[in-house]
Formats: structure tokens, C-alpha cells, sequence
């Protein structure tokens, strides 16, 4: 049995692709509100490759070619549904300190950033980019970090599952966190 991609030359398939169509449809992920690293995670793919495909322009017709593979799995990503059918969301950028903020409050209370992410449905290194160095987030998402704050800081995350020694440990970073920036 041949190969998967000498099956695709002998259909006239090239192996490696211009990035242009990706882009597009990874900049349309990025206006949804889905992070570099949550296209990298969903596609299987490294930060640094999509973040590469991010930057394409339209009228770059120097750059790399990439894998039709790589390519194909970002294509193959699908828009994310909204919470509210029909609704496209809270549209634009906002500064991210209010929600650094409020994750950083959840932090201090215990709640871990896996938790957070889980319900806010990214990923956990979205939620430590939000809370410690991305100047600015998605609307809709400060929105959602806004929301889920009020719901948890008055809860106790022991009484939701969360283990103690977890809970001692996000405080503790937390608190680190505090000081260092004190500092």
C-alpha cells in the first residue's frame, strides 16, 4: 500500500501548499474570539506554526509554502457556535485589566485556572495570558470572565470538586503573583 502522500502526488496533489487560504480562515477563527494556542491545540499543530500563518498577508507572495496537512487542519476547524443562537456576540477588542483582575480574584479565592477555562470553554494558557500579560481580549470573553466572577467568588471550591491541595496551591501562586508585582 503506498503512502498517504505518494497517493497524493500520484493524484496531483502537491504536499505543500501557500498558506494564504489558512490565514484567512485562521484570522476569521481569531475575530470569533479563538486564541493562536486554542487554533494550535484544536488543529494539532505548534503556536509558533500558526502564529506564522497569522502574519501571511494576502499580497506576501514570498512566504513559505507550509504542509497541506498543517493547512488542511486549520481549514478544518470549525467557527465556534455562539451561546445565544442568531447573536454574533459582544463585537471588538477591550483592555484586559478588568478581567486580569477578576481571574486573578478567582485565583486568590482558589479556583485553578483549569476550572476557569473548563467553564469558560478555552484554554488554561488563555486564562494565565488574560490574567498576567495579554493587554487586550476579545469583548465577548471579558464579558464571560465578568459573568463567571460573579457566579464563583462567593463559592467555596472544595464544595465544587475542587481538591483542597489544588486550591492551596492556586492560592498560593496567587499570592506570589501579587507579591511579585508589588515588587
Amino acid at each position: 500500500m503506498p503512502a498517504a502522500g505518494a497517493t497524493r502526488t500520484a493524484r496531483g496533489l502537491p504536499s505543500r501548499v501557500p498558506p494564504h487560504a489558512a490565514a484567512r480562515w485562521a484570522v476569521r477563527l481569531r475575530e470569533w474570539g479563538i486564541s493562536a494556542q486554542d487554533i494550535a491545540d484544536r488543529a494539532g499543530l505548534s503556536v509558533t506554526l500558526v502564529r506564522r500563518v497569522l502574519r501571511t498577508t494576502l499580497q506576501d507572495q514570498t512566504v513559505r509554502d507550509i504542509a497541506r496537512t498543517s493547512a488542511d487542519a486549520i481549514l478544518g476547524i470549525p467557527l465556534p457556535h455562539r451561546r445565544t443562537p442568531g447573536a454574533l456576540g459582544a463585537p471588538g477588542l477591550t483592555d484586559s485589566a478588568e478581567a486580569s483582575w477578576l481571574l486573578a480574584d478567582l485565583a486568590r479565592a482558589g479556583w485553578p485556572a483549569t476550572t476557569l477555562a473548563h467553564r469558560l470553554d478555552v484554554n488554561p494558557r488563555t486564562i494565565a495570558e488574560v490574567r498576567d500579560k495579554r493587554p487586550r481580549l476579545h469583548l465577548d470573553l471579558a464579558l464571560r470572565i465578568r459573568r463567571l466572577h460573579r457566579d464563583l467568588i462567593s463559592l467555596d471550591p472544595a464544595g465544587y470538586g475542587i481538591h483542597p491541595t489544588d486550591i492551596a496551591r492556586t492560592r498560593a501562586a496567587a499570592t506570589r503573583r501579587t507579591t511579585a508585582t508589588a515588587a
